[in-house]
């Protein structure tokens, strides 16, 4: 993986990140331009990642843009890695034209947090021919203790933050996330907020 480049000449830092991926003088330019147009569309930029991938013939850009209360997450693939880019940031510059006013009226807005504690789980192993091999060769009890619940490797506090539903999905659609967790600001309560495989949300309230 190459080292990251960076840059901080538009007033946020930039970060290209190149994975299996050669980063040239050519690419981060061009990068650099795709950012300065979205500038004309999304302003408070607080820092940008942007990840070029290359996988067999595949090529892909995923930017991560950090705002004060919110962030965009974007990806585009072709077989080609300016296309790619072009992908990508056009989809930024569609998702912030669409939201651009709820973004606005968000960011002059106070968002009431607190802590959310999570555990961060290692999961189980799942090569079933391992698995079949190591029975065969050890123990029922042994095996029962190696393939007992999932062990806690680490433990996070993330922001809980108070939306109304509109800001969830504004959220959901702008990180691209798989579910979001958040208080409610109609009725102050806990809310899992996820995305359905047919790509509409799910809401689950937890009373």
């Amino acid at each position: 993986m190459a080292r990251p480049a960076k840059s901080d000449v538009q007033g946020y830092n930039i970060s290209i990140i190149g994975k299996h991926f050669q980063i040239t003088d050519a690419i981060r330019n061009y990068v650099f331009e795709k950012l300065q147009k979205i500038e004309h569309f999304a302003d408070h930029i607080i820092d940008v990642l942007v990840t070029l991938d290359t996988q067999k013939m595949e090529h892909s850009c995923t930017i991560v843009m950090n705002f004060i209360h919110f962030h965009i997450k974007v990806s585009g693939n072709t077989d080609n890695m300016y296309s790619a880019i072009d992908k990508a940031s056009d989809r930024i510059i569609k998702l912030v034209r669409r939201y651009k006013t709820k973004l606005q009226s968000t960011r002059g807005k106070h968002l009431s947090t607190v802590d959310l504690h999570v555990n961060v789980i290692q999961p189980l192993k799942d090569d079933l021919a391992e698995i079949n091999d190591e029975i065969v060769a050890e123990t029922a009890h042994k095996e029962e203790e190696k393939y007992k619940l999932h062990n806690i490797v680490a433990k996070e506090t993330i922001p809980l933050k108070t939306l109304t539903q509109g800001e969830a999905v504004m959220k959901m659609e702008l990180s691209n996330d798989h579910f979001l967790i958040y208080r409610g600001e109609e009725d102050q309560k806990i809310k899992v907020m996820y995305r359905r495989e047919d790509q509409n949300y799910s809401l689950v309230q937890l009373q």
